[in-house]
């Protein structure tokens, strides 16, 4: 009798303690993917708003308080889109893939990662369409959404992803991966948070005049959405900026 009891006591801590491990894994996980999150769009609406306008005019006249090209609701947006899909998706498909393909044998590396790029069109999708919800529009433009931009996130994701998961899985440990991810995800997140926004929509589904589009257009939509010419004006801006100071 006693034999049994002290098997269910070792049981029971063993599974409290797992458990408590669980929790403080996901609490991390979420404080760095929603910093990452946060960062990147923060970072993207910057380079947004300081673009110049043909007249050589400032979008956002900086005349303001600190940070007046800040768009608040947005940012809540982003980061709320990261802990209700990002965190939980990120978190679970660690543990998923390190289970399914255990080891850091190099197939067993390749089969992690292929299997991340082949449900990464998945996350996409469930990332727009929160954030489309949470903006305040219908099912139907998420999809629409999800039609005209998923494909193209997907591609150059593709091109990005598969290195960092290299050095996720090759060298480090799995309660670490989603923090590490989300540190790579810094420079992504500049991206996904235009691609997310672009274009700026109104309440009915329309898209936005320059006149309603706040800030001005989004990063994407001033490099014809594509990755390379984005990250190239915004090193152009930020060291234009530099140069004016």
């Amino acid at each position: 009798m006693v034999f049994f009891g002290n098997n269910i006591t070792r049981v029971a801590t063993q599974t409290t303690q797992g458990w408590r491990g669980l929790i403080k894994s996901y609490i991390i996980t979420t404080a760095a993917i929603g910093s990452s999150v946060g960062s990147g769009d923060l970072i993207c609406q910057y380079i947004e708003s300081h673009k110049k306008k043909p007249n050589g005019k400032p979008i956002t006249p900086s005349s303001s308080p600190v940070l007046s090209w800040w768009d608040r609701e947005r940012s809540r947006i982003m980061v709320t889109a990261a802990v209700l899909v990002s965190t939980p998706w990120s978190f679970t498909l660690a543990r998923v893939v390190e289970r399914l393909f255990p080891g850091k044998q190099g197939i067993q590396i390749a089969k992690k990662i292929l299997t991340n790029t082949l449900l990464a069109p998945i996350n996409i999708s469930i990332v727009f369409t929160t954030i489309v919800l949470l903006q305040g529009h219908s099912l139907s433009v998420a999809r629409t959404k999800i039609k005209n931009d998923m494909p193209k996130t997907f591609a150059v994701g593709s091109c990005y992803w598969p290195f960092v998961s290299f050095i996720n899985f090759r060298f480090i440990p799995l309660e670490y991966r989603p923090i590490v991810g989300s540190i790579a995800g810094a420079a992504w997140n500049i991206y996904v948070s235009s691609a997310a926004n672009n274009p700026k929509l109104n309440r009915d589904g329309t898209i936005q005049t320059s006149e309603g589009a706040g800030p001005g257009a989004t990063l994407l939509a001033e490099t014809s959405g594509t990755a390379v010419p984005a990250l190239q004006e915004a090193w152009k801006t930020t060291d234009k900026n530099k140069k004016e100071r």
